[in-house]
């Protein structure tokens, strides 16, 4: 629930030990392995450990999500904004591979879209 989470996206339920992961349940540096809830333990596409290093990037709540409907009444101008934020804001946060081409491989990517 992106209004729920907006500004407390370290707070939401989907970043707990047993969904997710929480932040603290990824190693350190330098593979941000995750190691906790449903992908702790996976490996990526690439080869290398599923990753996460949880950007700044926040969630876009109800206003902001208003003003992107109200203000592109074209679709030509709606979609590029749409991508930017909201959709990009939790590729950019949870970061890692959800941040780069190889999203897909993070479960995160499909309760994302």
């Amino acid at each position: 629930d992106w209004e729920r989470d907006d500004a407390e996206e370290r707070f939401s339920t989907t970043f707990r030990a047993k969904t997710f992961g929480t932040r603290s349940g990824v190693g350190g540096w330098p593979n941000n392995c995750v190691t906790e809830g449903v992908a702790a333990g996976w490996t990526a596409s690439d080869g290398e450990c599923l990753s996460r290093n949880w950007g700044r990037a926040g969630f876009a709540g109800a206003m902001e999500i208003s003003a992107i409907i109200t203000s592109n009444a074209a679709f030509r101008n709606f979609r590029p904004v749409l991508e930017g934020n909201p959709h990009a804001a939790p590729h950019i946060y949870v970061s890692g591979h959800m941040g780069s081409y190889l999203s897909p491989d993070d479960p995160l990517f499909f309760v994302h879209h």
